[in-house]
């Protein structure tokens, strides 16, 4: 009985040893998982590209160029001038200037006017239907030309009227201007020949 509890006591001791030595053995072949907190190791995320924002506002427009352009006193004119009954007489007003109008010719004509004055007086009573008027409304181009007409009153006796109507020219050149203008008989070449004799006298 004496010599079994010192044996048991012995072998109870050497138990620890041995536990300790194989806990370590399987300690040497464990992979620690990383941090996942830790930034040393973590891949820095790649955000997305977006496509440029494309503008709201609309795209400046570029400045027009103000085309050459021409203004007369008295256009480049004719046309009968024929009397009427009672004082009347209509001219049919056709443009002598460049014919035909070059392509990019724009041309505008004013408000007419008497010279000298006093002797007639504006009345379209005299064309009867003919038609249009002769007014600041007018557009002569290339493509679309029509006479107008100016119908006037005699109101006293005296010398013959000249019809004068200014022009304005728009064109695509400089040089297509002053040709437009251009005549062999430059200005008005239209007259209203008063009738003898005092109206309605």
């Amino acid at each position: 009985m004496t010599l079994w509890r010192p044996i048991a006591v012995a072998g109870l001791l050497m138990l620890p040893f041995g536990c300790a030595g194989d806990t370590a053995g399987d300690n040497q072949g464990t992979i620690v998982p990383p941090d996942p907190t830790s930034t040393a190791t973590q891949p820095e995320p790649i955000e997305p590209t977006e496509p440029p924002v494309e503008p709201t506002e609309p795209e400046t427009t570029q400045p027009t160029q103000k085309k050459p352009s021409i203004e007369i006193v008295s256009a480049p004119i004719g046309g009968n001038a024929a009397p009427t009954e009672e004082g009347y007489q209509c001219a049919e007003v056709n443009w002598l200037g460049r014919t035909p109008i070059p392509d990019g010719t724009t041309i505008k004509i004013g408000s007419p006017k008497l010279v000298p004055e006093g002797v007639f007086t504006f009345d379209q009573t005299g064309c009867g239907d003919k038609s249009p008027r002769c007014t600041a409304e007018i557009v002569w181009r290339s493509s679309g030309f029509n006479p107008c007409y100016v119908g006037v009153k005699q109101v006293t006796e005296g010398d013959p009227v000249e019809l004068r109507i200014p022009a304005f020219a728009e064109c695509a050149t400089e040089a297509d201007c002053q040709k437009s203008l251009e005549g062999e008989n430059p200005g008005s070449q239209i007259t209203f020949t008063p009738a003898p004799g005092s109206p309605g006298g």
